[in-house]
């Protein structure tokens, strides 16, 4: 997950990015602060990210922020990302991005980071 953690801070400089390791860092971090965007890696806490986007999608107060669910990553063989892509958002999640799919350069970065962003300016349904 590190690489992932150090891929998104390219991805999004100038952004303050927190990252938390449990779900209880996750939920105390959720009630103590306010965020533009939050994202989840799929082995976030051994697999516990369905568990924290049910508990986001439970609180209205994080009604309005936009909840990406991502793999970040990379392991060897193959790896079916629809099943979780399907979950994540029958879930309601805003999206779910594969960072596989983009390439680790200059321009699978801007095009990842275009994505993102245009996620915070998005109106909510």
């Amino acid at each position: 997950a590190h690489n992932a953690y150090k891929r998104l801070f390219v991805i999004l400089p100038g952004y303050d990015l927190r990252f938390v390791e449990t779900l209880a860092e996750a939920q105390s971090a959720l009630k103590a602060d306010n965020f533009s965007l939050i994202m989840i890696g799929i082995y976030f806490e051994q697999s516990k990210m369905f568990e924290l986007l049910r508990y986001i999608k439970s609180d209205r107060k994080y009604a309005d922020i936009p909840v990406v669910c991502f793999r970040g990553i990379l392991l060897s063989g193959t790896f079916d990302v629809k099943p979780f892509e399907s979950q994540c958002k029958a879930l309601g999640a805003s999206a779910f991005f594969d960072l596989a799919a983009f390439t680790d350069d200059a321009f699978g970065n801007a095009a990842l980071r275009s994505s993102l962003i245009s996620l915070l300016y998005s109106n909510p349904s």
